[in-house]
């Protein structure tokens, strides 16, 4: 049975969509979610209604793109709980300029390095911050928010489809190194999942058609497979990359 109870959780890009289904799940079996995110209201407002739904909450403003803000915010949530059990990154490099749907010969150096920075740099960064601390109180786990697009290639998603491939290859890279530490390290590769990122998309039918399940994933069923590596109930389960895509890869 998944169970949290006296232990932190600290989720990145929490305020919204897949991180705030893993922030609101971790508080409801017993953990205290800390909530990091550069939307501070958005953010306040999610650790006031879990706060208000009996559970425990918190909330640490950080730009993911600044290494000096990362480091503080580790320093701050050790600070306020101690101890660091769980982590999910989860940072999201969203890009809107007018290279956002370019082929790779498009692509600006802008486009590049945020979806870089945000989307694998960041992870790196805070993994490196709370490594020490896990491995100091003997262990923890961390799980990634990989994607479906890191094993394909898809046209006009070049950048984010190489910052997914290093965020797996980066999850390997920490099971392997931080086993004998008591620290797992995993991650999810969700498809497309029915979050306000995809508001708008225009996904036709015919995409729909191509998911054996014959529909959009939910947040809160990416939250249930990440809950699952963070828990107890996942104890020997480290470096798996888990495809949560209603079957659209196959």
């Amino acid at each position: 049975m998944i169970g949290f109870e006296g232990k932190i959780g600290v989720v990145t890009g929490g305020a919204s969509g897949i991180g705030a289904a893993v922030t609101r799940g971790f508080a409801k079996h017993g953990g205290t979610a800390v909530i990091v995110d550069f939307d501070q209201k958005r953010g306040m407002d999610l650790v006031e209604d879990i706060r208000g739904g009996g559970g425990k909450a918190d909330f640490v403003a950080c730009d993911l793109r600044e290494r000096s803000q990362i480091d503080a915010m580790v320093k701050t949530v050790v600070s306020r709980h101690r101890r660091i059990d769980f982590l999910h990154n989860n940072g999201y490099a969203i890009w809107r300029g007018n290279d956002s749907a370019a082929l790779l010969g498009g692509v600006g150096d802008e486009h590049w390095d945020h979806v870089m920075n945000v989307g694998l740099t960041s992870a790196f960064r805070v993994s490196r911050s709370v490594l020490p601390v896990m491995a100091s109180q003997g262990g923890g786990s961390i799980v990634n928010t990989s994607s479906t697009a890191a094993y394909h290639a898809e046209r006009h998603i070049g950048p984010y489809a190489v910052a997914k491939a290093g965020i797996s290859q980066l999850t390997r890279a920490i099971a392997v190194e931080y086993a004998s530490s008591g620290i797992r390290c995993n991650a999810v590769c969700p498809g497309v999942i029915n979050t306000p990122l995809i508001a708008g998309a225009p996904l036709d039918a015919s995409f729909i058609d191509g998911i054996p399940l014959g529909r959009l994933g939910e947040a809160e069923e990416i939250a249930n497979v990440i809950l699952f590596l963070a828990s107890d109930v996942a104890s020997y389960v480290t470096g798996a990359l888990i495809v949560a895509d209603g079957g659209r890869t196959i």
